[in-house]
């Protein structure tokens, strides 16, 4: 059979929205926490709240708004289609909340409001456009770029093009790390003269010309309207019987529950982890410190590979890709944890072993979502592309989130060391401990169950053709 090849215009729909997006959840995952914790440490001492309680209340607000977002909107798009207007338009709207973040800090709020705990009231407000910001890129992004695809995307090519759109968040990292994250860090200790303004002005411009772009750039989809009501779109996903009549689905969803709660564990901490726990050097006057090589080598030649999985998935079958898949991502965890006591500290030899590690890491940790979104996909009932990008988003985002964490937190307190924070005089980090990663591999054998009763289930289907 002779494989349809996707035109040049839908590669580049997929690649520009699918990597803009991903610049702006990078500012929800990596950078609102720093910013907060920014926004409590360059007020005055008098003033300062406790942090790490509004860190946890911006994680959890954001899963939950992300989550509820998913199932609305997805089942509005699949109720009305149009997803190509869901995108463009929720574009916009997500780059102007993006940008609007840069307006909240100490001081503007206090010129706003004068009162007592400025501090904490920016935090506030950070919180409440966060929740904005989630719901205009849940909207665009996680209901109608993915049901979008989910949709039109043939299965043949669907595990090449989950390969790509898997690596465009480690892309995303990369760049913002490189080019931005200076505006975000202070001249010198304690100087408070960071241009988060502006970091966030740049990315959310960023998002809102690509919102005008996609009106032109997204290729024209076939619509198939569904004459259910809303409000029974809404609960398809969670009911008994649609369980009972797509249980490959729901097996996939738990195998993928599995993977991203081992992963959030662990992974909201891996860079202060090379850094601090394991002690690879992030000083110098050279671009090239030891930690950045470590980095780009895990990056760049992580996704590489992982891009190739993704070809091969296509080309011998996604069912046979899962195992070898897990299998990688089980040993690069028990390889991140012995960094920390691999060779002499500071020497070439770790930081070698370290960038080896963390290629298998990053192959391994985009390797999985490759082959099982694209098994996602391909499970989904055709028409209702929408109406799952909810289910997905419980099982992918809210739960683990609500799990992964905390375990990763608890680990931290309990086996982490402190030290002297890199911004703040007088403040004390916890240094991430290395034992988040045997858990994180421990977690990671659940999957072998749902594994099995997928499998099974697939070879009952394969008996019955």
């Amino acid at each position: 059979m002779k494989t349809k090849k996707l035109g040049i215009r839908m590669w580049l729909f997929l690649i520009l929205v699918g990597f803009v997006g991903q610049l702006a959840w990078a500012i929800e995952n990596m950078y609102l926490n720093t910013y907060i914790t920014y926004i409590n440490f360059s007020a005055p001492a008098s003033e300062r709240f406790d942090y790490s309680l509004f860190i946890a209340i911006t994680t959890a607000l954001s899963a939950i708004v992300a989550t509820l977002t998913t199932i609305l909107m997805g089942a509005l798009t699949d109720k009305v289609g149009h997803k190509k207007y869901f995108i463009s338009i929720g574009y916009l709207l997500w780059g102007f909340a993006t940008a609007s973040f840069g307006l909240f800090n100490v001081n503007s709020v206090n010129q706003m409001i004068p009162l007592m705990m400025v501090s904490s009231m920016a935090a506030c407000m950070v919180i409440i456009i966060d929740c904005v910001m989630t719901f205009f890129g849940s909207t665009s992004n996680d209901a109608a770029f993915n049901s979008y695809v989910t949709k039109n995307i043939p299965e043949e090519n669907k595990g090449k093009v989950e390969g790509v759109l898997s690596v465009l968040p480690l892309f995303a990292m990369l760049l913002i790390f490189v080019f931005l994250n200076g505006l975000t860090t202070d001249s010198s200790k304690g100087a408070c003269d960071a241009r988060w303004d502006l970091f966030f002005y740049l990315i959310g411009g960023i998002v809102v010309l690509m919102g005008i772009v996609s009106f032109f750039l997204i290729p024209k989809e076939e619509e198939k309207k569904t004459e259910n009501s809303y409000l029974s779109l809404l609960f398809v996903g969670f009911k008994k019987q649609t369980i009972l009549k797509n249980p490959s689905l729901y097996l996939i969803l738990l195998i993928y529950f599995v993977y991203s709660t081992a992963c959030q564990v662990f992974f909201p901490y891996l860079m202060v982890y090379l850094e601090k726990t394991c002690l690879i050097s992030n000083t110098g006057t050279s671009l090239l410190t030891p930690f950045s090589i470590v980095m780009a080598v895990a990056l760049l030649f992580g996704s590489a590979l992982s891009i190739l999985f993704g070809f091969l998935s296509d080309k011998y079958g996604k069912n046979k890709m899962i195992l070898p898949a897990f299998a990688v991502f089980f040993i690069c965890l028990l390889m991140m944890f012995f960094i920390p006591y691999a060779f002499q500290e500071g020497s070439a030899s770790r930081t070698a072993y370290a960038a080896i590690s963390g290629l298998v890491m990053i192959f391994g940790y985009v390797s999985v979502p490759t082959v099982v979104n694209a098994l996602v996909r391909q499970n989904i009932p055709e028409g209702e592309e929408g109406i799952f990008m909810g289910v997905r988003m419980l099982f992918v985002v809210a739960l683990p989130m609500c799990i992964g964490p905390f375990i990763g937190d608890s680990l931290n307190r309990a086996f982490g060391s402190k030290v002297e924070s890199s911004l703040f005089e007088g403040v004390f980090d916890t240094v991430p401990s290395q034992y988040g990663y045997l858990v994180g591999a421990a977690i990671l054998l659940f999957a072998l169950l749902p594994i099995y009763f997928y499998f099974r289930k697939e070879k009952q289907n394969y008996a019955s053709e």
